[in-house]
């Protein structure tokens, strides 16, 4: 063979294999041809944290957020009922409207904030909350004739106090919401945790990963083609699985102190917040599923796929279903999270994002009876230019109740906010400080008072509203 032949054709070969090679990777990278069906269900799975990327907000919003944390303001603003329907005349309801005048300085951690209930001209209602570092507290003087307070504390502690049917799942601390600081990940976290999604992955055999092509499912409305991937585990193979994780991560510290630290930012009780009660809980766990793995169940995880997007993730256990959706194109951004209970109950969380801000929706059902909360948010003007402005819409259901709430307010930065009230100059009653008997004593007849107050003045008004509380 001439030598400019044999040079034409190792050209052609060599950008053959070249075009093939190119055309592999991007099969790899686009498709889940060449992946397993292990490959493929751990892609997506990888994928599911992507949902709660929704919460971030914009860099104006980040800068209002710092800057009240920074510098004092005011907030003066006003709610107003827009819309309702079998609660009361709406002719009496436009006329209701609430006032807040409020100054905040977060740095010395104090606030004042004065609340007004009106009809038209005549008052219905006047409240003041304030803090004092970490003393929080309201006066109402159509309540009672001083503060009340609580220690922002021991809060688990006063619960139980108080005789609350929930008292366990109230954390020690209220912290104040920071979704930065909520979905922050460190480098060496996201190395512990790939440690861990590694060891699910080892866990399991090939043929507990099935493969499904042709699998339509239906999000809010709006159907999609998709292919399922789905890791299935007996009993035996899932407390193996918990028995192997729990026991790396009661001692992983680093492990333990980012899952105590994140359920701390979000309010969850001790059980979840203190590493060594947390640690013994997984010791317990492991020693149940050692001597019983009966008791872990079942457990089936699908991951469902559209456009190389995990569009849907259903985790099935012990009876309940989590759903996780995250829908992102063009015309829609949202994620939401449904758990379905054995007794057909369900709860909803929706979170949706938009240009303008952000919307979340809570809905329970129980009974065939719906209860929800949808909170749309916006945010417009700049802290630069100092006109910040909140606007927020409140709809709230009831089975056959339904009514919504306007609000808008305007934020002023600036130093002089005045002198903030400090609560320790009043007549204060700190609840933490109360035995048993006396508090439940004391908070009976605050319910027994704010029913009193709130029926009466509604009748004021031509409604007819049934008690806030229950008294014992």
């Amino acid at each position: 063979m001439k030598p400019n032949k044999l040079k034409r054709n190792l050209i052609i070969i060599f950008s053959i294999i070249l075009i093939l090679l190119a055309l592999g990777l991007v099969l790899y990278n686009t498709t889940d041809i060449f992946r397993t069906k292990r490959g493929a269900f751990f892609r997506y799975f990888e994928q599911i944290p992507d949902a709660f990327e929704i919460l971030e907000t914009t860099d104006e919003y980040k800068t209002y957020q710092n800057t009240k944390n920074s510098m004092p303001y005011t907030t003066t603003g006003e709610m107003v009922i827009t819309d309702s329907s079998n609660i009361a005349d709406s002719s009496i309801l436009n006329k209701i409207s609430m006032n807040v005048n409020g100054r905040t300085d977060n740095k010395n951690e104090k606030s004042n904030t004065e609340i007004s209930v009106n009809s038209d001209n005549t008052a219905l209602f006047n409240m003041t909350v304030a803090r004092d570092k970490n003393l929080y507290g309201f006066y109402a003087p159509q309540i009672a004739d001083g503060y009340i307070v609580f220690r922002n504390e021991k809060l688990n502690e006063l619960a139980e106090k108080m005789g609350l049917e929930y008292a366990n799942n109230v954390p020690e601390q209220i912290m104040p919401l920071n979704i930065e600081s909520i979905l922050e990940v460190k480098n060496q976290e996201k190395t512990h945790i790939a440690k861990y999604i590694k060891m699910i992955s080892n866990q399991a055999t090939d043929t507990a990963y099935t493969k499904d092509s042709n699998k339509k499912i239906e999000i809010e409305g709006q159907s999609y083609d998709t292919t399922a991937y789905t890791l299935k585990l007996n009993s035996e193979q899932n407390s193996d699985l918990q028995i192997s994780i729990l026991e790396e991560l009661t001692t992983d510290s680093v492990m333990m102190n980012f899952i105590t630290s994140k359920c701390r930012l979000i309010n969850l009780n001790k059980d979840y917040t203190d590493i060594n009660t947390l640690n013994s809980k997984m010791k317990e766990r492991i020693e149940l599923l050692k001597n019983d793995p009966s008791k872990a169940g079942e457990l089936s995880i699908t991951v469902y796929e559209n456009w190389q997007k995990n569009i849907q993730t259903k985790i099935e256990f012990n009876g309940k279903i989590i759903t996780i959706n995250h829908i992102e194109n063009d015309d829609d951004n949202y994620a939401i999270v449904k758990i379905e209970n054995e007794d057909s109950s369900s709860t909803t969380i929706k979170l949706e994002k938009n240009t303008d801000g952000h919307t979340l929706k809570i809905q329970s059902e129980e009974n065939e009876i719906i209860k929800s909360a949808e909170f749309i948010h916006s945010l417009t003007g700049t802290v630069r230019e100092n006109n910040i402005q909140n606007h927020l819409t409140i709809n709230l259901v009831d089975d056959i109740k339904r009514i919504t709430f306007e609000y808008n307010d305007n934020i002023n930065f600036t130093n002089d906010i005045g002198t903030l009230r400090d609560m320790q100059d009043d007549k204060v009653a700190v609840i933490n400080d109360y035995d048993s008997e006396y508090l439940k004593n004391f908070i009976n007849l605050v319910k027994t008072q704010i029913n009193t107050v709130y029926i009466n003045q509604a009748t004021s008004i031509g409604i007819n509203l049934d008690p806030l509380f229950e008294v014992e």
